[in-house]
């Protein structure tokens, strides 16, 4: 059973989709209720610290893993075969996201870690899919943020 992390600021719930639906996503347009997580926890913080800069802490930040049964089916996106996926605000990943979630093809989808690529995956969960009541929540944990993670920038040597 892969443990898949997700963060969330310590006031939301983890196991929730309304921030996406609220905001949208890279693979979701606003309106779609979906959960985003990580392969590894480290690929989460660092997901965590592209949204949210590093100037400063993020704040109290919980966390959890998530099981996904393995002989749950789960969707594989393939970056090959979608160009532009990853550029800034892409029409092309939300296209394929909501494409995936309007038509129920899996509870999940598996997509690259921007920040992680070319070895990182995300894992996008449709809380609403059917298959998704076999996925189960872990106890959530505190988030230890590193301060030298939100020091001044490196110089170039």
């Amino acid at each position: 059973m892969p443990t898949v992390y997700r963060l969330a600021k310590r006031r939301y719930p983890i196991y929730d989709g309304s921030g996406a639906a609220l905001e949208g996503a890279r693979w979701n347009s606003p309106g779609r209720s979906l959960i985003y997580a990580s392969e590894h926890y480290a690929t989460a913080i660092l997901e965590k610290l592209v949204h949210a800069g590093r100037t400063q802490l993020p704040g109290a930040h919980h966390a959890a893993g998530i099981h996904i049964p393995d002989d749950l089916p789960a969707e594989h996106f393939d970056p090959g075969a979608v160009p532009g996926w990853e550029t800034e605000e892409s029409a092309t990943a939300r296209a394929y996201g909501d494409g995936w979630h309007a038509a129920g093809r899996t509870a999940v989808l598996i997509v690259p870690s921007l920040p992680g690529q070319p070895v990182e995956r995300n894992f996008v969960i449709n809380p609403s899919h059917p298959d998704a009541v076999r996925i189960r929540v872990g106890p959530s944990f505190e988030v230890v943020w590193d301060g030298r993670l939100f020091s001044p920038p490196a110089t170039h040597l």
